[in-house]
């Protein structure tokens, strides 16, 4: 069952070519924009073309952002990946020609705007900070919940106790919550945590960082079409009975076989779609080969899949209500705000939990910050604290609300918005 074509509230924005793909991938995703950016086999800023390939090895972000884009419109990509103006100066370098066709998505992101106004504000506020680089804290936090999931899983192997298998699945997650952290960031290792799942940190890459980040709760969010016809998170008339009516019931299924389902996905992308394994592809087998050190082998793979089976659920349950779905949050059906500024319709899409906000743990392990976040994805966790005031005076000077929600708040909303088929007929806008 593929999903009914429908036009987006975002005006100009291109119906996405591979939508209704039955297996949806972020190699899927790429194929479909390359299909509609207009960008002529090279990479597009704005209406203007550029060949990034000779600069690929040079990129201080990492080869991979630059490979896997080419072909796409990455005006958003490169707006929010560069706090700096190093990479804007240098761009002139590389121009090519004009675009011939108009571009596929219409955020803006003029010098007068939100964002724009903001960025500015925020790098001075990172002034005196090494921010192209992960913080200390933030690497200690994901080093320890890297090396408590592996004695905690091992463990598991060896003692078979339920309380165990139940603590190394919550334990992964948190860990690879903290990877989530490095993913954004220049190539490092710690990205690779997310691996320590059947999850792929080059899928994550495409999907979350590419996608979802840049185009949240739109038609060209992979987060949410990934789901369907599971889940149903855009405000649809044509919405089927059972995920209407009884998602809240099957959703504890759905999300503990999350992992199992992107194990099949990382597979089909490795060998069918990018044609060959990388190093990280060998990361998932970590976990299971330590167990085996401790206990017979199926053993050590039944526990393993316990171990996966909870920490999916505990994942999903977490990334699902952590920021976005909400009735009163715009999703594309939505009526929208006139301006398409960039970073009002990332705060339009984004609530932040007053649970979380308060400790740097919580952040890195249940998504915290996220608005700054979304604003500033390259920014590690730790510093982002340092861009509220800067944050605070540029909503308050574009009429935007900062208040904080509670959990239970965005949990009951994620349901309510599950069975959601009315399209707010005033811009749901923060």
């Amino acid at each position: 069952m593929t999903a009914k074509k429908m036009e987006s509230t975002l005006m100009g924005l291109k119906y996405p070519s591979e939508r209704g793909a039955g297996l949806k991938t972020g190699a899927g995703w790429l194929k479909g924009k390359r299909l509609d950016d207009g960008a002529e086999g090279l990479w597009r800023i704005g209406d203007k073309l550029y060949d990034l390939d000779g600069w690929a090895r040079n990129h201080p972000g990492g080869s991979e952002w630059i490979t896997l884009t080419q072909g796409t419109d990455i005006t958003e990509a490169f707006e929010a990946h560069h706090v700096t103006l190093l990479a804007e100066r240098l761009l002139p370098e590389f121009y090519v020609r004009e675009a011939t066709a108009p571009r596929s998505c219409p955020f803006t992101f003029k010098p007068d705007g939100f964002y724009r106004i903001f960025k500015e504000r925020a790098r001075e506020a990172l002034k005196d900070v090494d921010f192209h680089r992960p913080a200390k804290t933030s690497n200690l936090i994901a080093d320890f919940l890297f090396a408590t999931t592996l004695l905690l899983c091992t463990t598991a192997a060896a003692t078979q106790s339920w309380i165990t298998i139940v603590a190394s699945g919550i334990l992964l997650t948190w860990t690879l919550n903290a990877g989530h952290n490095y993913m954004h960031q220049r190539d490092n290792y710690r990205m690779w945590y997310m691996d320590l799942s059947p999850m792929s940190s080059k899928e994550w890459r495409i999907f979350h960082a590419l996608s979802h980040h840049l185009y949240t709760n739109t038609l060209l969010d992979l987060e949410i079409i990934m789901f369907e016809p599971i889940f149903h998170l855009l405000p649809r008339k044509d919405k089927g009975l059972i995920p209407r009516n009884f998602a809240w019931l099957y959703s504890p299924l759905v999300y503990s076989l999350t992992y199992f389902i992107h194990a099949i996905k990382r597979i089909y992308s490795v060998f069918w779609e990018f044609g060959e394994p990388e190093l990280r592809d060998a990361v998932p087998f970590l976990i299971p080969t330590l167990m085996c050190f401790v206990a017979p082998p199926l053993t050590a793979f039944i526990t393993w899949a316990k171990v996966i089976f909870i920490a999916s659920c505990h994942f999903s349950l977490v990334g699902l209500n952590a920021a976005h779905h909400h009735p009163d949050i715009y999703h594309d059906g939505d009526a929208r705000r006139e301006d398409t500024d960039w970073g009002l319709a990332q705060l339009d899409a984004v609530r932040d939990r007053v649970e979380i906000e308060p400790s740097i743990f919580l952040i890195l392990t249940h998504y915290g910050s996220h608005t700054l976040h979304h604003l500033l994805p390259t920014v590690d966790h730790a510093y982002l604290h340092l861009c509220q005031p800067a944050f605070e005076q540029t909503c308050k000077e574009f009429g935007v609300s900062t208040e904080l929600w509670t959990q239970w708040k965005l949990l009951k909303g994620q349901f309510k918005q599950l069975g959601n088929v009315e399209p707010k007929n005033t811009p749901n806008m923060r």
